[in-house]
This record gives C-alpha cells, sequence and structure tokens, in this order.
C-alpha cells in the first residue's frame, strides 16, 4: 500500500496554462442554465402573438431565427394603426398593476399582504417573470411610445424575435466567459489539481 500526497489549488492559484485548461474542462462539461427560461419566454411570446417559429439557435457556433407570420390580414399594419391594435388587443398582456406588498407581525405570526394597482401599471418581465421577457418586448415598448409610420407588424415581431436571440447569445457568452468561470469557481470553493483538472 502507499499513499500519495497532491497539492489542491484554488483558481486564483492555477497558472494561466492550467487555468486555460480548467476552463476548457468547465465549458465542456457544463450546461448553460438559462436555457429554459430563455425558451420559455420565447414559447410565451409565440402563444401570446400571430406567429410561429420554425427554428432557432444561438451559441458558439453562430445564431440565428427562422418564423412565420399567421395572419396575413394584420401582418402590414403600420403606424397609428398598428399601435391602435397592439393597445387594444394586447395591452392586458404587456402590462401589469404595479405590484405592492406589506409584511408585518401581528400578535408573533407574521403576516403578508399583496395587489396589483388598478391605476399604475408597469412592464416588467410580464411574460414569465424572468429578465429575457424585457429582452423580447422591449422593440414593441418603444413602438408604443414613439410610433413609426413605415413599421409593420411584422417587422415589429423580427425586431422583437432578433432581440430575443441577440440577448441570448449575449448571456450565453457571458455565462461561458473566462470571468464567470473564475468567478463560479471562487463562489463555489471549486479546487484543482496542479495541471488544471478538477479535484
Amino acid at each position: 500500500m502507499r499513499t500519495a500526497t497532491i497539492k489542491v489549488y484554488k483558481v486564483d492559484e492555477l497558472s494561466e496554462k492550467a487555468k486555460e485548461k480548467a476552463f476548457n474542462d468547465f465549458c465542456c462539461t457544463s450546461d448553460y442554465f438559462s436555457a429554459s427560461e430563455n425558451e420559455s419566454t420565447l414559447k410565451e411570446f409565440e402563444n401570446l402573438f400571430p406567429i410561429k417559429v420554425k427554428q432557432w439557435e444561438y451559441g458558439f457556433q453562430g445564431s440565428y431565427i427562422n418564423y412565420e407570420f399567421t395572419d396575413d390580414e394584420i401582418e402590414e399594419l403600420s403606424g397609428i394603426r398598428l399601435l391602435k391594435y397592439l393597445y387594444n388587443n394586447y395591452w392586458t398582456d404587456l402590462f401589469k398593476g404595479k405590484y405592492y406588498s406589506k409584511g408585518r407581525y401581528i400578535d408573533g405570526k407574521y403576516t403578508y399582504k399583496s395587489r396589483r394597482s388598478k391605476a399604475i401599471f408597469e412592464h416588467c418581465c410580464v411574460l414569465t417573470g424572468y429578465c429575457i421577457d424585457d429582452d423580447i418586448l422591449d422593440p414593441i415598448y418603444n413602438f408604443l411610445k414613439k410610433p413609426e409610420a413605415h413599421i409593420t407588424f411584422n417587422d415589429l415581431m423580427d425586431d422583437c424575435l432578433q432581440s430575443w436571440i441577440k440577448a441570448c447569445e449575449n448571456d450565453y457568452e457571458a455565462y461561458f466567459s473566462m470571468e464567470s468561470f473564475e468567478d463560479m469557481a471562487q463562489a463555489n470553493e471549486w479546487e484543482f489539481k496542479e495541471n488544471g483538472e478538477m479535484f
């Protein structure tokens, strides 16, 4: 029988070569945790608006999204007509009453009350509650603030989907960056062998 002793290192103690190996191993074995939330946002958007998403992809191999508009009668609505159509058909989906909550102890028991305003509205994460909701809907909110005559409903849907794919790609690249890896390794107190292999 033989007892061997090896040294273990924190990520900031590794050599550059070992850190690069640890990072590459992380990229090959780690899952992108926000993928399901991103897809949920896209599905909710697709259920809400008259589009059918056919294919999409983002990541290190490039990004794209293909879709079709499913209602020919409103596809070319533009300007003020489109603005009115959005307000009349999507207001309750695009805006929610501002959220208020209050909690306090009464007789040693914590009670909590919450409500949504009927007069003050907001549009933060209204599809799924995840932050990527704001990215996909941002072109619509910008259009509602400043409608432009040349933008059609189809153009607006395309802007929304392109905004979603770009936000997903940016988040994906940030997750699989060296900086993110180092932050996760430090926060989780990961340990490595001298050559960069996980201990």
